[in-house]
């Protein structure tokens, strides 16, 4: 599984713009956690282009998508509640302490 971590800017929102799936298509890619508006990490067993692509299908021209394989890589977090640090601990090891 990688970690991917997931950034975005949209430049409308609501329910009948392309965004407005943006939320549920990222939940549905695995087990993840959103930690900050419009970021997300997920574990997935899907490549980052793979979900790109995916994503991409969402989103109106002019809104940005960053997609970041972060397994393994260092990290380190102040303020997160137990659960968020401990599913950095299961799905992006590589903690800093």
């Amino acid at each position: 599984m990688r970690a991917l971590l997931i950034c975005y800017s949209v430049s409308r929102v609501g329910v009948n713009t392309p965004g407005a799936g943006l939320a549920r298509m990222i939940t549905s890619l695995g087990r993840w956690w959103h930690p900050a508006e419009n970021v997300w990490l997920v574990a997935t067993g899907y490549h980052l282009d793979e979900v790109r692509d995916i994503l991409a299908s969402q989103l109106d021209p002019g809104d940005q998508l960053l997609v970041l394989d972060v397994h393994g890589q260092p990290w380190a977090c102040s303020g997160v509640y137990p659960e968020a640090e401990a599913w950095m601990a299961d799905h992006v090891s590589g903690r800093v302490d």
